[in-house]
């Protein structure tokens, strides 16, 4: 699907104006909001998110949160002997971190690249208290979760949409007592969901992040189902919007910071933000890093990156350290087209790594899902090829893929964004050894 985009958006890049307003929010008009209007032509459409008013190195903010003499943490990081990574500690990032993990859902109000009203979901995922290391642990329920104009759908193939268990706790406290910790934001595939790639994210906030992840409204699944199929149009709109999620979301999140009762007061650390994403996801990933000199480092899975150019951005002047995971039995985003080309480009310190016979869906959980059912039962062409990419009985399982993408990734945002010196044993030529065939792996520092 992603890749049709590229000739659409090249051409789309060329045609009638468009404009934005002053500010993408009324309750985060003081952070990356600020000052962002003028009138511009759609091929500066992306460049003006660029415009924001953001710092080239964001302060760190100065706050503390209060902490009952029960919670100060004599040994910031550590449970015991288990520390999370840091100048002196380097954690196995396959493995689950030392903290457990809470989650809550929330909307952030937006406008998007035409300036019209938009609301996107977020679940963020984070270091919670000790009270509930054990539980009682969430599910993942497409029937709660889809909005109104899904919920028939999600009803009919109830049996193809089945509720995912997850190691987390809902609306727990935030460890206060363990932060600040580094921000990672997510962005999922096309009509993907926000939740599409817990078995990374979950465990990635167990090593001490706040992981943020956005439903790219007009691009996930239940659009999928609620409006009878893919649709090119939405897809264009959603490589126009994405970014302002995206940078939205990360200037909603440091916001918080700020604000003395909010839960994740005081609990971020502003200066170490990352960006993660999936296919059209790792599009987003590539991009944003161009025009939001917040982010630090990115981890792209299987991403998309052949429309840059096409957009105006240089991969050749990518600006922070990168790490990109694929597939080479990738049949929706081809390797040959969008990740060793961009690779020979970027600059170092770059990484990457490829899965022998890993596929586009090995990189989430959507083989958990039946969608190649639903996409047959609603006609969609192609479904068995593209919504199985990744599922096959050819591809790496999961339970061996999962662990070893996961050592690599937290690895990597543990080395830039936790000071973790130690943590590039896990995710470095040596590391890549002692899986044998199952992977290559190429990296400049």
């Amino acid at each position: 699907m992603v890749f049709m985009l590229v000739a659409v958006i090249a051409a789309t890049a060329c045609s009638s104006g468009s404009s934005r307003p002053d500010a993408a929010s009324a309750d985060i008009t003081d952070t990356a909001a600020a000052d962002q209007g003028s009138d511009t032509a759609s091929t500066d459409v992306l460049a003006d998110v660029a415009q924001a008013d953001l710092p080239a190195d964001s302060p760190s903010v100065e706050v503390a949160p209060d902490l009952p003499p029960t919670e100060v943490d004599e040994t910031p990081g550590c449970v015991g002997d288990f520390c999370a990574a840091g100048p002196q500690h380097a954690p196995d990032p396959a493995e689950w971190g030392p903290f457990p993990v809470g989650v809550r859902t929330e909307w952030i109000d937006l406008y998007d690249h035409q300036g019209n009203p938009r609301t996107i979901r977020i679940e963020i995922w984070y270091p919670t208290t000790e009270a509930y290391r054990d539980g009682p642990f969430d599910a993942i329920d497409f029937s709660t979760d889809a909005p109104p104009e899904a919920a028939d759908m999600v009803v009919k193939y109830k049996d193809q949409l089945p509720p995912i268990e997850v190691k987390v706790t809902r609306d727990t406290p935030v460890r206060t007592s363990d932060g600040p910790y580094p921000l990672v934001v997510f962005s999922h595939g096309a009509y993907g969901i926000r939740f599409q790639s817990v078995f990374y994210t979950i465990p990635l906030a167990s090593h001490g992040y706040v992981v943020a992840s956005m439903d790219h409204t007009g691009n996930t699944i239940y659009d999928l189902l609620a409006e009878d199929g893919y649709n090119i149009d939405d897809m264009i709109l959603s490589a126009l919007d994405r970014p302002y999620d995206t940078v939205m979301t990360i200037a909603h999140m440091t916001w918080r910071v700020t604000v003395k009762g909010d839960p994740f007061f005081g609990v971020i650390d502003t200066t170490r933000i990352g960006l993660s994403g999936h296919s059209f996801g790792g599009f987003t990933s590539v991009l944003v890093p161009f025009i939001d000199p917040r982010i630090k480092a990115v981890v792209a899975h299987s991403p998309a990156t052949s429309m840059l150019g096409a957009l105006g951005y240089d991969i050749k002047k990518f600006p922070v350290p990168i790490l990109i995971q694929g597939g080479k039995l990738d049949k929706t985003l081809k390797p040959d087209t969008e990740i060793y080309p961009a690779y020979e480009k970027l600059p170092s310190p770059k990484h990457m790594f490829m899965l022998e016979t890993g596929g586009h869906f090995t990189f989430s959980d959507i083989c958990l899902l039946d969608l190649v059912y639903i996409a047959n039962s609603m006609g969609i062409e192609d479904a068995d090829n593209a919504l199985g990419d990744g599922c096959a009985d050819y591809n790496l399982d999961p339970d061996i893929a999962h662990p070893i993408i996961n050592q690599f990734a937290i690895g990597f945002f543990n080395y830039h964004l936790r000071d973790s010196k130690g943590s590039l044993d896990f995710f470095d030529a040596a590391a890549a050894g002692t899986f044998g065939d199952l992977l290559t792996y190429q990296s400049e520092m």
